[in-house]
């Protein structure tokens, strides 16, 4: 009788013991940051290691629908470039044409300005080591605009649209062709000529992109005036914008490096530093729009006469939105 009290009073003694150790808690759920499947792309020693995403927390907030800035009272900005290509613009690349502004380029890079560039899958295809160049400067961020720029919706200045199917088929192949040629997959996507809708917005979120637009339009495409580029995104500015300017050069945007040497000094002394949109997006919450529509359409300009009348009014060197005493109108000069 009395070994059995014994052994039952041992056992007693490990149980309170072993109610005494500290629980070990379950460790919190991780997961993945959403990645884009690309199509099928057989590893070759000539494609540069892609970079992938770390582990990252739960999210506990959604996706932004569309971002155009960032509501942030600290005096940054964050200056992004579309790296326009499609078929025709290709075929002038291939008999010599280089769509790229390097003079912008430079300066970017000598002043160590921290941007954002949206560049086409087509692009980064025609110049594989131009793109791999601008993606491993650690200032530049890099972002999807589309293979080969149609619009994703209509009207959108003289963009060809393109249906549901071949809008997704856009998205996946830019991916593809911008990760085969810098080793970056983007996470943000700039609707081409900013024209979107409710399903093309659905199309971009389910490729695991975040649609970005701007808050300022510098109005440099096709705009030969530096001054007038400069003064109309010093005239809409503010803390937290999205500048989008464009950086294919030639006819397309030629004055973009000289108007750089303008608002970057200027911007500087008003005390504003340079963000990609990641990081303008750390210093404060996503502005989004609040039309419930979620359309986004541009004016559609009439089509461009092979052979003008005679007689007829010059053709406008450029057509842009200007900030007057009226407000902001629509002018073709």
């Amino acid at each position: 009788m009395v070994k059995r009290w014994a052994i039952a009073a041992v056992v007693v003694v490990l149980l309170a013991g072993t109610s005494s150790y500290p629980r070990v808690q379950p460790a919190p759920p991780v997961s993945f940051a959403t990645t884009v499947a690309l199509a099928a792309e057989p590893d070759r020693p000539d494609n540069p290691p892609l970079r992938t995403r770390l582990l990252v927390s739960a999210k506990t907030t959604p996706e932004p629908r569309v971002v155009v800035g960032a509501a942030t009272t600290s005096r940054v900005v964050a200056l992004t470039f579309d790296l326009d290509m499609n078929p025709q613009m290709a075929a002038a690349a291939r008999a010599g044409a280089v769509w790229l502004n390097k003079d912008a380029v430079s300066y970017l890079e000598a002043h160590n300005i921290h941007a954002t560039l949206f560049m086409t899958g087509m692009w980064a295809e025609v110049y594989p080591a131009l793109a791999r160049e601008l993606a491993t400067n650690p200032n530049f961020e890099i972002g999807d605009h589309s293979f080969s720029h149609p619009a994703f919706h209509t009207p959108c200045y003289r963009l060809d649209g393109v249906n549901r199917t071949e809008q997704a088929r856009q998205i996946r192949l830019a991916q593809a062709a911008i990760a085969r040629s810098t080793g970056v997959l983007p996470k943000y996507f700039r609707f081409p000529g900013g024209c979107y809708d409710r399903q093309s917005l659905d199309l971009v979120h389910a490729a695991g992109l975040i649609p970005v637009q701007w808050s300022v339009n510098s109005i440099d495409a096709f705009n030969s005036y530096p001054q007038q580029i400069a003064s109309t995104v010093l005239s809409e500015v503010k803390p937290g914008s999205i500048v989008v300017m464009h950086l294919h050069g030639r006819a397309n945007a030629p004055a973009t490096g000289l108007a750089l040497r303008l608002l970057i000094p200027e911007l500087e002394k008003r005390g504003y530093r340079f963000l990609t949109v990641s990081e303008l997006l750390a210093s404060g919450p996503p502005i989004q729009p609040v039309d419930p529509r979620e359309v986004s359409e541009f004016y559609q300009p009439p089509p461009l006469r092979a052979t003008p009348p005679a007689r007829a009014a010059p053709v406008p060197r450029w057509c842009g939105w200007v900030i007057g005493p009226r407000g902001r109108v629509w002018v073709c000069r």
